[in-house]
């Protein structure tokens, strides 16, 4: 009976052993090597997605999903065939701004699921937007405003130049006549200055004759 006992346990040991060695290579051989994106790295634009394993895996049971940091679920679609390297297309909406999250179930070579997910931060790029001096802004000239309103006035009352006929000063024809009776003053009085001398000629040889 002691001899038993010793025997048994060892045989439990072997056992043991055996189904150790039996699971360490599917656990220790087929693990992820790397995946695009880096775990923890930022990226501004994402197409594609891939992960690289250290052995072949199988084109079944494999799985890809994108959790964006609202919670939002997307399935991606794998690329076929599947190699020790597994891809998929990332939609335009499968992303959001911030943490987002890769999750993967692949199936290695020997039939072994293997999960995981890969963490990585999306920044799209900003858009510029338009500054206050890029905008179009109406200018103090271009809108309308107290000084530039033009009021309603009377219409000023055309300047009419009247040309009139100037005849001849009445001044002049008193000047003419007062110059033309001067002068027939004149003459009547030399005339009457002649005839008083003849007549005296006459009077003073008269007694003489």
């Amino acid at each position: 009976m002691p001899r038993i006992v010793p025997r048994f346990l060892a045989a439990l040991a072997a056992v043991a052993g055996a189904l150790v060695l039996a699971g360490a290579p599917a656990s220790a051989h087929t693990a992820l090597v790397s995946s695009t994106p880096a775990a923890g790295e930022t990226v501004t634009a994402l197409a594609e997605v891939s992960l690289e394993f250290t052995e072949q895996l199988l084109d079944i049971g494999n799985e890809l999903a994108m959790v964006a940091p609202d919670g939002t679920r997307t399935v991606l679609a794998i690329v076929e065939p599947v190699t020790e390297t597994i891809t998929a297309a990332v939609p335009d909406d499968a992303l959001g701004a911030g943490e987002n999250v890769l999750r993967y179930r692949v199936v290695a070579g020997d039939g072994h699921p293997i999960e995981g997910e890969v963490a990585f931060t999306y920044a799209p790029p900003v858009e510029a937007t338009p500054s206050a001096s890029a905008s179009p802004t109406p200018s103090a000239s271009a809108s309308p405003s107290a000084s530039a309103v033009v009021l309603p006035t009377t219409s000023p009352t055309p300047h009419v130049t009247v040309y009139e006929e100037v005849g001849p000063n009445p001044a002049v024809y008193v000047i003419i006549g007062a110059v033309a009776a001067g002068a027939l003053a004149l003459t009547i009085a030399l005339r009457g200055r002649g005839n008083g001398g003849g007549a005296g000629g006459d009077a003073a040889g008269g007694p003489q004759a």
